[in-house]
C-alpha cells in the first residue's frame, strides 16, 4: 500500500483521507435523492391521474344527464334545439372517453366499460337524429330508446366505482414501491457507510502507522536503545523525519560508546592511585611508619573508609560498562535458582534478624541458564534495597511462579515504596531518589541500573511493579529444562 500511495506531506495524507471518505456519503446522498426524485415524480403521475379518472367520471355523469334531459324534451316537445344540446352533449361526451382512455392506464376492464357505454350512447343520439319515417314511428323509436339511458346510466357508475377502485389500487401500488425504495435506499445507504467506515480505518492506520512509528522511535531513544535502526514509512515528510531520528540514534550510539568507554579508562586510572592511598593508609593504621595519636587514628580510619566507599564506586562503574557492553557471558551455568535465592537471603540474615523484619519465601524447583554470579548480583541488589528501606518489624516476600518456559520471582517489601516521580527513573544510572532509608552508607545509585543491565543480558525482564504498599520488584527469566534434584 505503501508503494502505490506516498503522499507528499502528512497533510495531503489527511486531505486525501478526507475526500475518500466522503465521496461515498455524497454517492449516498445522491442515491438518496434520486429515488426520492422518483417516488415524487410516480406520486405526482399517480394522483394525476386518479384525480383525472375521477374528475371525468363525474362530468361524464353530468353530461349524460343533462343529455337525458335534453333527449327527453327534444322527444316530448320536438324542439330541434333540444336536439342541438343533445349532439352538443354528445361532443363532449366524445373528447371526455378519448380522455379517460387515456388516464385508464390501459386497464382493459376501464376501456371495456367505456367502449360499451360509447356504442350505447351513439346509438341513442343516432335514434334521436333519425329523420325516415312518419312522425309517430320515429316517436315510438325514440322513446324506446330513451330506456337506453338506464343502462347508460349503470355503466356511467360502474366506471365511477372501477376509478375509485383504481385510485385504491394506485395508492397501494405507491405505497408498495415507497417501501421497495425504502429497503433499496437503506441497503445502499448501509453499505456505503460500511465502506466509508473501513475506508476510515484504512486510513486511520495509514496516518496512524508512521506517527506510532516515530513515537515508538523517540521512546526506545528515550529508553537508551541505540541498536534498533528507525525505520519510518509513510508521507514522505515523516520519512524524512524518521531519518534524521536514525541519524540521531547513530550519533547517540557513537557518544554512548565514548562514554563508556571514557568511564572504563578514568575508573582504571583511578585504581591504581587509589591503591597506593589504600595501602599507605592500611600502613598508617596498622602503625608501622610509628605510633598515631588518638585525632591522627580518627584521620586515618576516616580516610582507609572512604578509600573503601571509593574503590567499591569505581568497581560498580566498571560493573555497569561491562553490563551496558551487552555481550552474552561467557560462562553460562544452569543454576538452580530457588537454591540461589536461598543463599541470597542467607547472606542478608543478620542484617533481618538485626532489623527483627520477618522473611516469607514461597520457592519453587527452576533451573535457568544464566551467569551465575551476575544473577546472584541481581538479587543480592535488590534483596539489600528491600532491607533497606523496610522498616523495623516489617515484611520482606520471596515469591516464585513458573509459566509456561519462563519463571517469574517477586520481591516485596512493606517499606515506603517509589513514588510516581522516581518510578520512570528508578533504573537509571546514579539516580538515587528521594525516599528515606535506614543504612548509614548511601549507595552509588548504580546498583538498579546494573541488575536490569544484567537481566537483559540473560533474556529476561526486571520491572517495577505497581503497588499500594510498599516497592514491587518482578524478574522474569526463560527456564533451562528440567529441575536436578
Amino acid at each position: 500500500m505503501h508503494r502505490l500511495f506516498r503522499p507528499r506531506s502528512f497533510v495531503s495524507l489527511l486531505l486525501t483521507g478526507f475526500v475518500v471518505v466522503v465521496l461515498p456519503l455524497l454517492i449516498a446522498l445522491g442515491s438518496s435523492i434520486h429515488i426520492l426524485d422518483g417516488l415524487v415524480q410516480q406520486s405526482a403521475v399517480a394522483v394525476y391521474r386518479t384525480v383525472g379518472r375521477i374528475d371525468n367520471s363525474r362530468k361524464m355523469v353530468n353530461l349524460l344527464q343533462a343529455q337525458e334531459r335534453a333527449a327527453r324534451l327534444f322527444t316530448v316537445l320536438g324542439d330541434r334545439e333540444h336536439l342541438k344540446d343533445v349532439n352538443a352533449r354528445h361532443q363532449d361526451l366524445e373528447e371526455l372517453r378519448q380522455q379517460m382512455r387515456q388516464l385508464s392506464n390501459g386497464d382493459k376492464e376501464m376501456i371495456t366499460l367505456i367502449e360499451q357505454l360509447q356504442a350505447q350512447e351513439r346509438h341513442l343520439v343516432a335514434v334521436l337524429n333519425l329523420r325516415t319515417g312518419d312522425p309517430e314511428t320515429r316517436r315510438k323509436i325514440r322513446n324506446e330508446a330513451l330506456n337506453g339511458y338506464e343502462t347508460i346510466g349503470s355503466l356511467a357508475l360502474r366506471i365511477e366505482n372501477l376509478s375509485n377502485m383504481l385510485m385504491v389500487q394506485e395508492i397501494d401500488l405507491l405505497k408498495d414501491q415507497v417501501r421497495i425504495n425504502k429497503q433499496a435506499l437503506v441497503w445502499q445507504v448501509s453499505g456505503l457507510i460500511c465502506f466509508s467506515g473501513l475506508l476510515v480505518v484504512l486510513f486511520v492506520v495509514l496516518i496512524v502507522k508512521p506517527v506510532t512509528q516515530v513515537d515508538r522511535s523517540i521512546e526506545r531513544l528515550g529508553d537508551g536503545d541505540f541498536e534498533t535502526p528507525i525505520n519510518v514509512r509513510g508521507p514522505r515528510d515523516l520519512e524524512a523525519i524518521g531519518s534524521k531520528l536514525d541519524w540521531l540514534r547513530k550519533r547517540l550510539k557513537t557518544l554512548d560508546k565514548e562514554k563508556i568507554r571514557m568511564l572504563a579508562h578514568i575508573s582504571h586510572e583511578l585504581k591504581t592511585p587509589l591503591s597506593s592511598i589504600k595501602e599507605g593508609a592500611g600502613l598508617l593504621k596498622d602503625g608501622l611508619v610509628g605510633p598515631l595519636g588518638r585525632q591522627q587514628a580518627e584521620v586515618v580510619t576516616i580516610l582507609d573508609s572512604n578509600c573503601d566507599k571509593l574503590q567499591k564506586l569505581i568497581q560498580d562503574i566498571l560493573d555497569f560498562n561491562m553490563a551496558r557492553a551487552k555481550e552474552v557471558p561467557s560462562d553460562l551455568e544452569q543454576v538452580r535458582l530457588d537454591h540461589l535465592l536461598t543463599e541470597v537471603a542467607g547472606d542478608h540474615h543478620n542484617a533481618i534478624l538485626a532489623r527483627n523484619i520477618r522473611l516469607i519465601t514461597e520457592l519453587i524447583p527452576a533451573m535457568v541458564n544464566v551467569n551465575r554470579n551476575q544473577l546472584k548480583v541481581v538479587f543480592d541488589n535488590l534483596l539489600a534495597n528491600a532491607v533497606k528501606f523496610t522498616p523495623d518489624n516489617g515484611d520482606i516476600a520471596i515469591f516464585m511462579k513458573k509459566k509456561n518456559n519462563r519463571v517469574n520471582v517477586l520481591i516485596e517489601d512493606s517499606g515506603p515504596g517509589v513514588s510516581e516521580e522516581d518510578r520512570s527513573q528508578i533504573f537509571l544510572p546514579f539516580y538515587k531518589g528521594n525516599s528515606r532509608d535506614h543504612s548509614v552508607v548511601k549507595g552509588s545509585g548504580l546498583g538498579l541500573a546494573i541488575s536490569k543491565e544484567y537481566i537483559q543480558n540473560c533474556s529476561g525482564t526486571l520491572r517495577l511493579l505497581p503497588s499500594s504498599r510498599g516497592a514491587r520488584f518482578s524478574v522474569t527469566l526463560p527456564t533451562a529444562g528440567g529441575v536436578q534434584t
